[in-house]
């Protein structure tokens, strides 16, 4: 191939490192949808280059004969973006960087672009430890103050991007999530839904909770408003169904195990949507999200959502989710209560987030997105 530099065009550098996870969560999950839709817009008039710390995996791979992966080998576990990416910026800069993460290098080319998902580091700091802190502080401010442009997933997150780190808010693009409509969808195959369920155990009917499982997604407050939920009699069948893997405050809550609650952990991708489709209701209490995509992925699921009004989640849900009265564990049981006795009430939010969730596509997200880019470049 030849080099970047003999074809005398504009070089756009593309960290993929997040979206090339072996496990990936949601900003994974933003990387790869939004790599995967860039391939089908940006034209060869241009190039792209794609960094890594490791060579391409799934779909990632499969690239278009303008873009080229460019593997950095980088042995330590930690600073990956911050020096190994950094050095590739000073002796191979591209004319611009995209990071899709809010951690930038500390060296970068003439112009570096980056997404600041949310802050809720700066909001519920108790939710990080003090290393977990200062770090997304550091790369926050950093991105602010070098990063030719923000983007951010919200209005709400450009808001609060504005607030805390002083940002003008015309350097801040807006470019709402989506979810993966391959995998998620209605009409999914019922032998294999119930396959998942007996694999973890799952007997309907249940809640289901997707997220990490911390105190910022108000975790204590969910067990709690379960329970409450159990011991107001005759829901002794039903179970809540905890989807993802262990964060900070976990142990706490959950400790060795509560009557009722499955944790299921970290599922593969294939078998998410049928821990959705099996479900009665989501319940996505978080105290602050900075959009909220199992939302949308319990919404093309045909399933209805419980949520709070807090920060993104009225702005990913709409009119299409029954928003909690309080936000706290009476206020849970109650949301159960009232949706367990109420198949009418779920079949309405069902079809209304059906309708709500074609407003939101990987595709709109990446059109924004190289839309800003182009004119950066």
């Amino acid at each position: 191939m030849a080099s970047l530099k003999e074809k005398n065009t504009r070089v756009i550098g593309i960290d993929a490192s997040r979206a090339n996870a072996a496990k990936r969560t949601g900003i994974e999950w933003y990387s790869y949808h939004l790599l995967m839709a860039l391939k089908r817009l940006i034209p060869d008039t241009y190039r792209v280059v794609l960094y890594s710390r490791m060579p391409l995996r799934d779909g990632l791979a499969d690239l278009p004969p303008h873009w080229e992966s460019r593997v950095l080998g980088w042995p330590p576990r930690y600073l990956w973006t911050q020096i190994r990416l950094a050095w590739e910026m000073l002796v191979r800069p591209p004319d611009l960087l995209f990071v899709p993460a809010h951690t930038l290098p500390l060296i970068l080319p003439k112009k570096a672009v980056t997404t600041l998902h949310d802050v809720t580091f700066m909001v519920v700091p108790e939710a990080y430890s003090w290393k977990g802190r200062a770090y997304h502080r550091f790369a926050a401010r950093h991105a602010a103050r070098r990063a030719a442009h923000l983007f951010t997933v919200s209005e709400f997150s450009k808001g609060e991007i504005v607030k805390w780190f002083g940002v003008d808010a015309n350097r801040i693009s807006v470019t709402p999530l989506a979810c993966d409509e391959d995998l998620f969808r209605t009409g999914l195959d019922a032998v294999l839904t119930r396959a998942v369920l007996d694999k973890y155990g799952i007997r309907k009917p249940y809640f289901v909770f997707v997220g990490r499982l911390e105190r910022k997604k108000n975790l204590a407050e969910l067990v709690g408003g379960f329970r409450q939920f159990r011991e107001a009699g005759g829901h002794g069948d039903w179970s809540l169904a905890l989807v993802g893997s262990r964060g900070r405050g976990a142990k706490e809550v959950l400790g060795g195990g509560v009557e009722g609650v499955i944790e299921v952990g970290y599922v593969e991708a294939t078998e998410l949507p049928h821990l959705f489709a099996g479900a009665e209701t989501l319940v996505f209490p978080s105290r602050h999200e900075g959009f909220g995509i199992p939302i949308l992925e319990a919404f093309v699921c045909g399933v209805p959502v419980v949520t709070a009004r807090d920060s993104a989640l009225p702005e990913v849900a709409g009119g299409a989710a029954y928003y909690l009265e309080t936000n706290d564990a009476d206020g849970i049981a109650a949301a159960m209560g009232l949706l367990a006795g109420d198949d009418a009430l779920r079949g309405d939010l069902a079809q209304r987030g059906l309708a709500r969730a074609k407003e939101f596509s990987w595709n709109k997200t990446a059109e924004k997105t190289w839309e800003k880019l182009k004119e950066l470049l």
